[in-house]
């Protein structure tokens, strides 16, 4: 028994000491594992702290880079020092080099060794970049070292210009009220019905834009801070309208806050269509691509943010806004609008990158809303015209065929036929002249008005001058009038389809076509008359007869003109002093006026076309009364007259108030565009770029 204990307790020793080896093994194989996951995590947190350390730093020599005392630019003198400061205190004993690199920042290279430039002057230099490089501690050292390398480059005292365009309706009576409801509403696809109170409150009332887009970034879930995302990220207007109500709410805005938040509540208690398309706020606000956050802080007006998002809405859907129009003397008058392009009502950015191409990619650039109009209306004229046409068409000039030209204007032909010789039977077929004076009395008018537009062309940042070159474009318009459809929904069918301009045929002022007629008379001396209709048969009745318009000739209206507009260049200078105000501050208005419309549209008015529509044909079209038209200049220069003092009175009187009110409660002022503009000439420290 006891030697078999002993054996048992010897193999049990073996068996442990086996164990005990394996557990050793495992052991060991942890604590490697865990070693090297140490060191990765130890070179990712390197990583990590010299990069941070990296941008710091190119951050805090680009702000010392300029001398605050003599306003000399030195790296080794002002940026070097400053950047191994700041290196120092954020990576303390750990082992680093640091790099400090001074050059010229150019944007337009296509690697990081051609955007920045080291051999310039010391003049030239508004860039600092920091390189740190280090062997971070190791846990194993049989691992191989690594040395790990984090660059940054930083802009120095970078300008930044800020340019606003606002709308010329400083405020809303009773009047302009129901209009704003009307064309607000519409542009969303339904009715809205705000008082003057809501209307003005909005007019009144700014919200800061920075706590606005990192509301706005909170409730997409996206990064507070990364404008570029928030302004490129697909957005309801309702989201952007909401949105704007919290801020203020929570103390995001100056002005008349309580009537504006009440105006937005209003506005989107209604459940309208146009809420619901998907837009992009960047397409109305612009933010140059790396402009710092404190730039932002400032105020944006709510009104025009609530015209820019809804007219944004308008332009990304097919909403068309119908207004019930009434003009004295005028019935059937149907009006329509569509924002073909919405505004941008507030762009910012260095005026250095937008001055190497100020229409590219880093444009500070404004605008109007790009608006189409249409007006279909009714002209309840065809009697005095028809009465004048026909005093003309009887003078002594065309006496020769006075007696003819009795029978057509009245359409008495039978008695036409029936002068012509017919003996016991006959069947006579003559092609005879129907002419017809406004025989569709519908006249479209199309007027497609902006943008009114401003741009940051060059700027001056020195101690005894700063100053921005705006070149700016006061709306224009394009006016057509004519006939663009068969009724007043074919013509906004087309007009409103695409961007493209419409197409225009004239408006028939005297259509002489032709009928075909025969005249029978039998044995027994029964006569008839018959038309032949488009079928080919034959019908008692000449209103079911085919016609072949502008056989004979003819005359129609017409017009494709420009209207109004300005073109010129701003400067904003300062001094005097407070003449350019600091990104922030309220930005220094200018107003470019254009032609006065009233006038420019009358004298537009006075340039319309009339088309004379050449006979075809060689029978009583071709050589009846068309050609006498055309070969008698007196009577064809009456008739444009006679039509000219009837049509341009009133157009005028319909286009003066009614497109200039639509218009300007659109935000687009046919008279005058106003531009703000503001300019920070250290902008605020440096930017990380690189």
């Amino acid at each position: 028994m006891n030697r078999r204990h002993s054996i048992r307790s010897l193999s049990g020793a073996r068996e442990q000491r086996g164990a005990i080896i394996v557990m050793a093994a495992l052991a060991l194989s942890l604590v490697v594992i865990l070693l090297s996951v140490a060191d990765i995590g130890f070179l990712y947190y390197y990583k990590r702290e010299y990069q941070k350390a990296a941008d710091l730093a190119a951050m805090a020599g680009a702000k010392r880079l300029v001398s605050e005392t003599t306003g000399i630019r030195s790296c080794d003198g002002n940026a070097l020092p400053a950047a191994q400061a700041n290196a120092a205190q954020n990576l303390g004993s750990k082992n680093y080099a640091l790099t400090v690199l001074c050059g010229k920042w150019n944007p337009s290279g296509t690697t990081p060794e051609t955007r920045f430039d080291t051999g310039v002057d010391a003049d030239q230099l508004d860039a600092v970049r920091a390189v740190i490089s280090g062997t971070p501690p190791r846990f194993l050292p049989y691992v191989t070292v690594v040395t790990l390398t984090a660059r940054a480059t930083a802009l120095a005292d970078q300008p930044l210009a800020q340019l606003r365009i606002r709308s010329t309706l400083a405020t809303v009576d009773t009047a302009k009220s129901p209009l704003l409801n009307s064309v607000v509403g519409g542009l969303l696809g339904g009715s809205i019905n705000l008082p003057v109170a809501a209307w003005n409150g909005l007019l009144n009332t700014d919200i800061n834009l920075l706590k606005y887009l990192d509301a706005l970034a909170l409730e997409l879930g996206l990064d507070v801070g990364n404008y570029d995302q928030v302004l490129g990220a697909d957005v309801t207007v309702g989201q952007l309208l909401d949105v704007a109500a919290d801020v203020l709410n929570r103390g995001g805005g100056t002005g008349d806050v309580n009537a504006a938040v009440g105006g937005l509540g209003q506005l989107l208690g209604v459940n309208l269509p146009g809420f619901e398309p998907l837009v992009k706020l960047g397409d109305i606000l612009q933010i140059q691509t790396g402009t710092p956050s404190s730039a932002l802080d400032l105020g944006l007006n709510v009104f025009e943010l609530v015209q820019g998002s809804v007219q944004l809405a308008s332009s990304e859907c097919a909403v068309c806004v119908t207004l019930p129009i009434n003009v004295p003397g005028l019935v059937g008058v149907n009006v329509q609008a569509k924002v073909m392009e919405p505004p941008r009502i507030s762009a910012i950015g260095n005026p250095a990158l937008a001055a190497l191409d100020p229409l590219g990619a880093d444009r500070i650039y404004v605008r109007t809303a790009q608006v189409r109009s249409l007006i279909s209306v009714d002209l309840p004229i065809a009697g005095a015209l028809l009465t004048q046409i026909q005093n003309l068409l009887n003078s002594s000039v065309i006496s020769g065929i006075t007696n003819a030209v009795n029978d057509l204007l009245s359409l008495n032909l039978l008695g036409l036929l029936q002068s012509l010789s017919c003996v016991v039977y006959c069947d006579i077929q003559r092609d005879v002249i129907d002419i017809r004076v406004l025989p569709s009395p519908r006249l479209d008018i199309n007027l497609d008005a902006g943008a009114g537009q401003a741009y940051v062309d060059d700027y001056r940042c020195g101690t005894q001058e700063k100053s921005l070159d705006v070149p700016t474009d006061a709306a224009a318009a394009y006016l057509r009038i004519g006939k663009m459809g068969t009724s007043a929904q074919d013509a906004a069918n087309k007009v409103f389809a695409s961007s493209a301009p419409p197409v225009v045929d004239p408006v028939a002022i005297l259509d002489i076509g032709t009928k075909h007629v025969r005249y029978q008379c039998t044995l027994l001396l029964f006569c008839w008359t018959e038309w032949k209709t488009a079928s080919g048969s034959w019908d008692g009745d000449p209103a079911r007869a085919a016609r072949t318009a502008f056989s004979g000739g003819g005359i129609g209206l017409k017009a494709e003109l420009p209207v109004a507009g300005n073109s010129s260049n701003q400067i904003y200078l300062q001094p005097p002093v407070d003449g350019l105000p600091d990104v922030g501050e309220a930005p220094a208005w200018k107003t470019v006026t254009s032609a006065n419309v009233v006038g420019s549209l009358r004298n537009t008015l006075g340039g319309l076309q009339l088309q004379f529509y050449q006979p075809s044909g060689s029978g009583l079209g071709g050589n009846g009364l068309g050609n006498v038209l055309f070969l008698v200049g007196s009577v064809v220069n009456s008739l444009v007259a006679t039509v000219m003092n009837v049509v341009t009175p009133l157009l005028s009187g319909l286009l003066d108030p009614l497109l200039n009110l639509l218009l300007d409660t659109l935000g687009v002022d046919l008279n005058k565009v106003e531009i703000g503009a503001n300019l920070s000439c250290d902008g605020g420290g440096a930017t990380l770029i690189d």
